[in-house]
Order: structure tokens, then sequence, then C-alpha cells
């Protein structure tokens, strides 16, 4: 039940972001130049993180209910278990390099 609960709050932020996100540009035009001005603010950025890194949990909680439900042997589950874990790591670590690092093009 916890886990049930866990991703219906990600998917409710998540759901929160995008309609931050589609207000905006409804309000403005959507260009490169609109975009950089939006994505530069501290602000967004670390709510493009916060939002990332709920849909790394909700992916996460998913697979787990996934590979429970379908696969059967414990080989295989810890494996897929296992290289998940290094890919959600690998995006956790790296995230708020690119999400955080000003870029001077």
């Amino acid at each position: 039940m916890t886990q049930w609960l866990y991703q219906r709050f990600t998917a409710l932020i998540m759901i929160i972001y995008l309609v931050i996100i589609l207000f905006y540009f409804s309000l403005y035009s959507f260009n490169y130049e609109s975009w950089v001005a939006f994505m530069s603010q501290l602000w967004m950025r670390l709510a493009t993180s916060i939002f990332f890194v709920l849909m790394i949990i909700h992916a996460w909680i998913g697979v787990q209910n996934v590979i429970e439900d379908y696969i059967k042997w414990i080989f295989l589950k810890s494996l897929i278990n296992i290289i998940f874990l290094i890919l959600t790591l690998s995006q956790l670590v790296y995230l708020p390099y690119f999400l955080l690092v000003t870029f001077n093009a």
C-alpha cells in the first residue's frame, strides 16, 4: 500500500509540474529564447530536478512491481534489479550537473 501511495504522490507532483510548463507556454510564445529564459531561472531548474528525481522514484516502483509480478527466476530478477539500479544511480549522479550548472554558449 505504501508503494502505491508513493507512486500516486509522484504522479501528482509530475502532473503539476507539466501543467505549470503548459500554462507558461500557453501565455508566451514557444521558441528557443523563451525556453532558455524560462529554464534559466533557479526555481525552474530546481523544480525540474525535483521532477526528474520523482520520475526516477516512480519508475523504480513501477519496475519493481512488474519484475515481482512477471519474472519468476531469482537470478533474472536480481540481474534486472542491478542493471536498473546502476542506470538509476547514474541518472541521479548526473542530473544536478546537467540541470543546475550554468552553461555559457
